[in-house]
């Protein structure tokens, strides 16, 4: 009987966990919530500029010294998101203009992520009907919007409410100073766009704008779906269209943005005028020169040193180190974003001690330094990942006198990494990759290292192009141990190795288009089968029959080789 009551008890408290403590999470969001169903803003009186250019957009764009947008190369924006399992493209849209204003105000695009299922919920968006626009703009004034990471945005339809907002997310909101309704003339959106930034707006959603992938959208056919929210992000008036970001994720238009006829579909009839984002940016500094503190990662009062910042950062935060030398072995245990101010003279250096920098959290960035000088035992490295979902981006650095330049270690199944634009030089190893999948390894320069450029072991789906990998001891690349179905191509220039491209043990490779020139053993297989070879520069070449490349199986080395059957007599 005394096992049948624990029985009966063990049911309530678990019925009471499952049911009445997420609707006391709803009743104690639900008092946050502002009951603004029917405010109606005010119109703003906005001036149009004369001479307004006839294109403008975030995407490609500088700030003049007054803080106008201009024609540049930097694109402010934010990635596209997916509104997805929820009626939230108002929060979507106004969050989208909000994330590329802080940009703006900021100076350089670090990445700002703000959290849409807060600003959803708390305003009174419901997973039925939505929210209203409104709402959410009287929530950003009064209350704002935090970073991501206080709550990230649900998976799917049922997380919500059992997940909810950070405690202490009162701390870390981006707010504005007020909202207006931008007048229907297109002038004044224009003006918008150039001297406050981006315009969340609505239009009428037709059938054929669903199948709509390109070019400019002009409604032609099928019914009305209902009203959609978006963000200009830019005009053109040749031959006259906004450029808009959308929220159902890259799969929709041009990898989620669209061109829209100028007046179509209701376009410039209710935008929106967001005036003066300030409060927590989810950015912080760091600089060696501020010695004598205070240090809480402002502008004014950086942190010291990269470590302090990581240890004192919400994860999803971009931590931005000024100029100087930091001798440190800095361990990022969080999701977060390091820049530096400038790869020649921003520099980590682990004055020969251990790894420089051990990332432990997938999703990290590592862009703009000089990182140097890790301990030389082996496997020591300049940049050593440690988690098995990397989802790592290392781009723009300059990495050397390391053990191992970049060592990215285990990472399984939709893990990837992207490694760009980096120079790879006076490292042992430059690149090791080992028992990680889908690598995009692209645009680096990887030189004068003592023994391989890149070696990839147990590899697979990778991507490797566009390097110029040259000068190294013993291997320009060297995949290995099962390193199978990966690209190498296109145009790698593969310069100068005592072996420019060695394949062992591996299978279902494609080399394709790439130049070997001056190694001095091109490329050679062992045990490695089914490589395809296609339309690579070979200096050596003979330019009468296909390049063949030689190779060897089994342990006495049996005789085998590959063809290149059409190789280019260019390069």
């Amino acid at each position: 009987m005394k096992s049948n009551k624990r029985i009966v008890y063990f049911c309530i408290l678990l019925l009471f966990f499952s049911i009445f403590l997420p609707l006391m999470q709803a009743l104690q969001i639900k008092s946050e919530i502002i009951d603004v169903e029917n405010i109606q803003g005010k119109v703003i009186n906005l001036e149009p500029m004369e001479n307004l250019p006839s294109y403008f957009c975030w995407r490609s764009a500088d700030i003049d010294e007054n803080g106008n947008g201009i024609s540049g190369d930097i694109d402010f924006t934010t990635s596209v998101r997916n509104q997805a399992p929820y009626p939230s493209c108002e929060t979507f849209a106004l969050t989208a203009a909000v994330e590329t204003m802080v940009q703006i105000k900021v100076g350089y695009p670090f990445g700002c992520d703000l959290s849409e299922a807060h600003l959803f919920f708390f305003s009174g968006g419901t997973i039925d009907w939505g929210s209203y626009p409104e709402n959410d703009t009287k929530f950003l004034k009064e209350y704002g919007i935090p970073d991501e990471a206080c709550w990230p945005y649900p998976s799917n339809l049922y997380q919500y409410p059992l997940n909810t907002t950070s405690p202490d997310w009162k701390n870390r909101t981006v707010k504005i100073t007020d909202w207006y309704y931008l007048p229907e003339n297109r002038e004044a959106i224009k003006t918008a766009l150039i001297t406050n930034g981006p315009v969340p707006t609505y239009f009428l959603v037709y059938d054929d704008f669903l199948y709509h992938k390109d070019g400019i959208y002009q409604h032609i056919w099928g019914k009305v779906r209902g009203p959609h929210y978006v963000c200009i992000m830019g005009y053109n008036d040749d031959p006259g269209y906004w450029i808009v970001k959308n929220s159902w994720g890259k799969g929709y238009q041009d990898q989620g943005w669209f061109k829209i006829k100028y007046g179509e579909c209701g376009i410039e009839k209710k935008s929106f005028f967001l005036n003066g984002v300030y409060g927590q940016f989810p950015i912080a500094y760091v600089d060696d020169d501020n010695t004598a503190g205070p240090w809480n990662g402002s502008k004014e009062y950086p942190y010291q040193t990269i470590q302090d910042a990581i240890n004192n950062v919400y994860p999803g935060y971009t931590i931005y180190v000024m100029n100087g030398t930091y001798n440190e072995n800095i361990i990022v245990n969080k999701t977060v974003n390091i820049d530096g101010e400038n790869k020649f003279i921003t520099i980590i250096d682990g004055e020969n001690f251990g790894d420089v920098v051990t990332i432990s959290r997938p999703g990290v960035r590592i862009s703009g330094f000089t990182i140097q000088n890790s301990g030389k035992l082996y496997f020591n490295a300049g940049i050593k990942t440690l988690t098995l979902k990397s989802n790592t981006i290392i781009s723009n650095n300059i990495i050397q006198n390391n053990d191992i330049g970049l060592f990215l270690n285990y990472a399984y199944d939709d893990a990837w990494n992207v490694v760009k634009g980096n120079i790879i030089k006076n490292n042992r190893e430059g690149i090791y990759v080992h028992w990680a999948n889908n690598n995009e390894i692209t645009d680096n320069d990887i030189k004068m290292n003592f023994e391989a450029g890149l070696i990839m072991e147990r590899c697979e789906f990778s991507t490797i192009k566009k390097n110029v990998i040259s000068d190294n001891g013993q291997y320009g690349i060297y995949l290995r141990g099962a390193s199978n179905n990966n690209i190498i191509g296109a145009k790698n220039t593969i310069r100068n190795n005592t072996i420019g491209l060695k394949i062992a043990e591996s299978n279902k490779n494609s080399v394709y288009y790439n130049n070997f020139i001056g190694n001095s053993k091109q490329a050679h297989i062992y045990n490695s089968f089914r490589t395809k070879w296609k339309r690579n520069f070979w200096d050596d070449w003979q330019r009468i029959l296909p390049k063949i490349i030689k190779g060897n199986i089994g342990s006495i080395g049996i005789p085998y080789f590959n063809i290149d059957w059409r190789p280019r007599r260019n390069l």
